[in-house]
């Protein structure tokens, strides 16, 4: 299928904002492909503008071989699943996933052979004569995705569209989304602003801000390497620790000690470590917790219970750093216990640009 080519893509609206800034992007052909980011950082501002709901101030937007800059969104063959599925409520399930078809001028008998089987692989069958009224939010969803199946487009663009679904189900219809996509091995760009889901359902994301890209990667690269600052923050479900110190040849010092850091993610002048003000980044999922005199020593503030896990925020030299540690570990309040931050994880970022060093 396809790939999605954005070459210095700009979107102005009126009264000078700026919603996306020169984009360049290649989401690869078949490539399950998140836009990931805040709200109002653009995102979907740049999926409205491939599927041309939005046109571009500049640039250009190519679907496989074909310039679609300037194509109406019906000449585009891509298909859009809307935040709130967009289904028409006077309209059966057959007519709703028919109805892109019937746009198209396919004859009534085809249309209605297709949407029957879009409504099968869907497990549909039995909701075919149902107005979208007498659906749950789940079985909604699924004929949001059969009428885009149903189109047989060259791409598929998803706007957040698990975000109305209760938080069972939005697990449930992600790895069925995930399973869907591959069975049909069509290119789907998905925006959320949801970094779990970004990383559980992507082949490569984009983290996006204020218009701009700030990274592209798979969730493998992102996770444990953010390029700056603002992606570091942002992509986790618990927060990196960011602790502003002075790197030298021990490591960082901050307020509370000195933070260990492997010797090659240190700033070197002429081979050896140079002092330098930097922001040292680590995942709590990288910090043990150890017992006092044996690492960082200060005085647990909060726990938080993630399941199978508790999230253990300690205060150091008025820093407060997080770790985790597996269920039935976790200290108490006001205990106080050491951290011990694994030095091959640690990250140092450059105070005044924001970027990774090293």
């Amino acid at each position: 299928m396809p790939g999605i080519e954005i070459a210095g893509i700009t979107k102005e609206f009126p009264g000078g904002v700026t919603a996306l800034n020169a984009l360049d992007l290649t989401i690869e052909d078949g490539e399950f492909f998140a836009l990931l980011g805040p709200s109002g950082c653009g995102k979907t501002t740049l999926l409205r503008t491939i599927a041309g709901l939005e046109p571009a101030t500049s640039g250009q937007i190519r679907i496989g071989d074909r310039d679609v800059t300037d194509l109406s969104p019906g000449d585009r063959n891509v298909a859009m699943v809307f935040q709130d599925y967009a289904l028409y409520p006077h309209m059966t399930v057959r007519e709703n996933i028919a109805y892109p078809l019937k746009v198209k001028k396919v004859a009534r008998q085809q249309r209605s052979d297709e949407a029957d089987a879009a409504g099968a692989s869907l497990s549909l069958d039995e909701l075919m004569e149902r107005r979208p009224g007498q659906l749950s939010g789940g079985q909604q969803q699924r004929v949001a995705l059969a009428r885009a199946i149903a189109c047989r487009p060259d791409a598929f663009l998803f706007d957040e569209p698990l975000s109305n679904l209760d938080a069972r189900l939005r697990l449930e219809a992600r790895g069925f989304l995930k399973q869907l996509q591959h069975d049909l091995a069509t290119t789907a760009v998905f925006v959320t602003h949801d970094q779990s889901e970004a990383l559980a359902l992507a082949d490569r994301m984009a983290v996006m801000e204020l218009g701009e890209i700030r990274q592209v990667g798979t969730p493998s690269d992102l996770f444990p390497h953010p390029a700056n600052l603002f992606v570091a923050s942002f992509i986790g479900s618990t927060p990196m620790n960011l602790v502003p110190g002075n790197a030298g040849s021990d490591g960082v010092t901050f307020e509370g000690g000195v933070l260990p850091v492997a010797a090659s993610a240190l700033p070197v002048a002429g081979g050896d470590a140079e002092a330098a003000d930097v922001v040292y980044g680590i995942r709590p999922e990288y910090v043990d917790v150890t017992g006092p005199g044996d690492g960082l020593d200060g005085t647990v503030t909060v726990t938080e219970n993630l399941g199978t896990q508790f999230l253990v925020t300690v205060e150091i030299g008025g820093v407060q750093l997080r770790a985790t540690v597996p269920e039935g570990d976790e200290p108490r309040l006001g205990d106080r216990v050491g951290l011990a931050p694994d030095a091959r994880r640690a990250l140092l970022y450059d105070v005044a640009t924001g970027s990774l060093l090293g």
